[in-house]
């Protein structure tokens, strides 16, 4: 349990942020630039589809991270599940176990309170049985102590998952809003590839 809660600790987890800037296509400008250097214009045009070739990469590289992240984010929507149902199973088990702890110290006391009205038996056997009676007693106050430290354990680890399922919440809204802004990227980088497609075919035709 202690490895469990200790393994938790650790899973605050962060997409892995974007920092992809597609390349601008300033046509009008170039033109203004460049329009009696045919051959310079066409150098500006390739220089900007090699950036936005780059951008393409460093799209499909953030979509790979996207799946990978989605794949972690559902392995750790299992291990919390896996988490809540072994709490749930030693709390029922530890609030059992705390019942018969109880249960066997009534029937100590009752023997107990048994032994000592018996005043026909020898002073000798009656004090022998209630030290052992006592002994029994003390051994179940050390379990049921035991047992009480177990389920605050318990407790505690019921917080730390709630905390973690929270944690994922926000992992999987991070998730989702990184697939948003790729595809906002994705739609910007696909324009933009389109109007210089355009204009390298028009650059071509200048003399």
């Amino acid at each position: 349990m202690a490895f469990l809660a200790l393994g938790m600790a650790a899973m605050a987890q962060h997409v892995t942020p974007l920092s992809i800037e597609i390349a601008e296509v300033k046509i009008d400008s170039l033109r203004d630039l460049y329009l009696s250097e045919p051959p310079m214009y066409r150098a500006s045009l390739n220089i900007i589809e090699e950036a936005l070739n780059r951008n393409e990469n460093e799209i499909k590289t953030a979509k790979a991270e996207v799946k990978a992240e989605q794949a972690h984010a559902k392995e750790l929507s299992k291990a919390l599940e896996e988490a809540v149902k072994m709490t749930a199973a030693l709390k029922k088990l530890y609030a059992k176990e705390e019942g018969e702890l109880k249960s066997m110290q009534k029937v100590v006391e009752k023997q107990q309170k048994t032994v000592a009205r018996q005043k026909d038996l020898n002073k000798e056997n009656r004090d022998s049985y209630l030290v052992f009676l006592e002994r029994q007693q003390k051994e179940l106050g050390y379990s049921l102590r035991e047992v009480a430290d177990r389920q605050h354990a318990i407790s505690g680890l019921e917080t730390t998952i709630q905390n973690h399922q929270t944690n994922l919440q926000s992992f999987v809204h991070e998730i989702e809003q990184k697939e948003l802004t790729l595809s906002q990227l994705e739609a910007t980088l696909k324009t933009r590839m389109a109007q210089l497609k355009a204009e390298l075919k028009t650059a071509k035709s200048l003399k």
